[in-house]
């Protein structure tokens, strides 16, 4: 028995824990299974992530909050829906950026960059390189304040862009994934967008 003990006691030590990876996977299956509890630890494990992401392109901590409520609500209603053949984070990014679009679209229009200026199209890749580069150091230098102010004077769609690019530093291809748009109108919003807060922050928004 002592030995059979031991030999527990042995296994136990060297069984490897398991992976946050592995971890959030199985609650992600237990939640296609109608598992309210391991929906709110993933909920809990995003919240923040959520939450900020709603706030730079709201730029309401109250409406933020809100959002931040019904993306997860949205995404317990059609999580049986996901798709494993992506991460959880893309489909969980898709539904939050999309849904702080639709309520950004409701507010009166304000300054800002035509969506589809002709100026704005497929951008040479050299030429996007070194402009996203001076702009980023250039608006990573200003205060955060002014940042977060200069955002509001972009379209939703460009913001959504800016987001997840400099504040969350995605690649184009997870941000074209993510949106469900073609990478050239990506890296057109991107440039649009950068381009307008360095003329607000530059102009002291």
């Amino acid at each position: 028995m002592n030995e059979e003990i031991s030999a527990s006691l042995s296994r136990t030590a060297n069984a490897r824990p398991i992976s946050e990876e592995t971890q959030e996977i199985a609650w992600i299956h237990a939640s296609k299974c109608g598992d309210a509890l391991s929906f709110n630890r993933l909920a809990l494990k995003w919240e923040r992530t959520m939450y900020n992401v709603a706030l730079r392109m709201l730029q309401n901590p109250e409406e933020a909050a809100d959002a931040t409520q019904e993306v997860f609500l949205l995404a317990f209603k059609n999580v049986r829906n996901f798709k494993e053949n992506s991460r959880f984070s893309t489909w969980l990014y898709r539904i939050a950026v999309n849904h702080c679009i639709s309520r950004a679209r409701q507010r009166p229009p304000g300054a800002h960059l035509s969506l589809d200026d002709e100026t704005c199209g497929d951008i040479p890749a050299a030429q996007l390189h070194v402009a996203e580069t001076q702009d980023v150091e250039l608006i990573r230098a200003e205060q955060r304040n002014r940042v977060l102010a200069a955002l509001s004077h972009l379209t939703p769609e460009q913001r959504a862009v800016v987001e997840l690019k400099f504040f969350e530093d995605m690649i184009f291809e997870d941000i074209s994934e993510i949106l469900g748009i073609p990478l050239s109108t990506v890296k057109s919003r991107l440039y649009a967008g950068l381009e307008m807060l360095k003329v607000r922050l530059s102009a002291g928004v």
